[in-house]
């Protein structure tokens, strides 16, 4: 690449930066202060709304286009403290719950408004314009109040809309946080619920092999605290489909250690399917099931398989097993053995994490315990 080139991308990227940063700031300006920017928007359009009115229904004469103008200007900063006015006594009035007092406000700039605001505007043409202005006369407050009394109602209508639509977003927002707060603790339990677990399952595994073979016993210790110093530096709630498969890969040479020839274990883990995230333990939950309930109820080699595909953006994990499908126990049962139900758990963290876009089965076919989880509208 030439360096005229190379100027060009670094000038244009800048200015695009720029724009950017630019945009970000008048968002931001705009958020902190959207009561007084909605209400100057009003305000404009219907100075210009004015300016069209006296444009079709005031006799042609020179400087006709000078004047209209003019006097709408006036109109406007003559309006303007209006504007600071009703955001400050507004505002004051709902922080303090005072509704009756906000009422109040409403109808007392409604009816004195008109004069107070035609004194601002005579006082501001006379001091400012050498052309001669109409006098402030209880005839020009009749002349010109219904108007003025309605652009003071659009500006007040237009600030009690805003507060509403502010009110509306920071509930969503509120709601929205309760929300993840709550999955956010839901999710934590279930997982220090199934952790536990797997640990109580390695702990029985070491204390079978350390009379039978002690250096199996030392070996699967030293297996275990690297499997452990791996998934509490991985403990995050979403993770890749690969880390995931790493870790129940380390979780399988600990059995491969303490059953030998008799346990074997297949991955088949497509490439489209690495980097999909998903709750973290799903899929290493159903091989702790599948070790735990096969070696159970196979009496010859236990057999372990894990496949993932992506078939038109859904997500297929399945895990099969040699051996029987077992009949869960009633939950008083459970709670006696200090086990938690794992499949339950795998089923509210999915609901959580996917609402209705996923679907689970466990069952039995032709000696082999299939679970099969599904998800929809997967991406990538």
């Amino acid at each position: 690449m030439n360096s005229g080139l190379k100027t060009f991308i670094q000038i244009h990227s800048g200015k695009s930066f720029i724009r950017i940063k630019y945009s970000d700031m008048l968002k931001t300006l705009y958020n902190r202060h959207q009561y007084f920017f909605n209400m100057l928007a009003v305000l404009l359009l219907m100075i210009i709304t004015r300016a069209l009115d006296w444009f079709a229904w005031t006799p042609p004469y020179p400087d006709k286009t000078k004047d209209v103008i003019i006097d709408r200007l006036f109109e406007f900063f003559s309006f303007l403290p209006f504007v600071f006015l009703f955001i400050y006594s507004y505002s004051w009035a709902i922080k303090r719950k005072y509704s009756v007092l906000l009422y109040s406000f409403i109808i007392v700039y409604t009816v004195f408004g008109p004069s107070l605001f035609l004194f601002l505007s005579t006082w501001i043409e006379t001091a400012l314009w050498s052309k001669k202005v109409l006098p402030f006369t209880f005839d020009l407050v009749k002349k010109y109040s219904p108007g003025v009394s309605l652009v003071l109602l659009f500006l007040s209508a237009t600030f009690y809309l805003t507060h509403l639509l502010l009110k509306i977003a920071k509930q969503r927002e509120t709601a929205h946080k309760a929300e993840t707060l709550a999955k956010d603790v839901q999710l934590k339990m279930l997982r220090y619920q199934i952790n536990p677990h797997f640990l109580f399952n390695v702990l029985n595994s070491i204390y079978t092999l350390i009379d039978e073979n002690s250096n199996k016993a030392k070996k699967l210790v030293i297996d275990m605290s690297e499997y452990y110093r791996y998934t509490l530096n991985k403990q995050q709630q979403n993770i890749p489909i690969e880390k995931e498969v790493e870790s129940i890969m380390k979780y399988l040479e600990i059995q491969k250690t303490r059953f030998e020839e008799e346990f074997q274990y297949e991955i088949s883990v497509e490439e489209t399917t690495k980097l999909i995230l998903i709750p973290s333990f799903i899929i290493h939950l159903l091989i702790e099931n599948a070790v735990k309930y096969g070696t159970k109820t196979e009496k010859k080699k236990l057999i372990i398989c894990l496949s993932t595909r992506l078939i038109n953006n859904r997500l297929f994990i399945k895990v099969s097993n040699t051996g029987k499908l077992l009949i869960p126990a009633p939950s008083s049962e459970i709670n006696r053995n200090g086990t938690s139900n794992g499949i339950e758990n795998l089923k509210n963290r999915l609901a959580l994490y996917y609402n209705d876009k996923f679907s689970f089965s466990l069952k039995e076919e032709d000696g082999w315990v299939v679970a099969d989880i599904e998800i929809y509208n997967i991406t990538t």
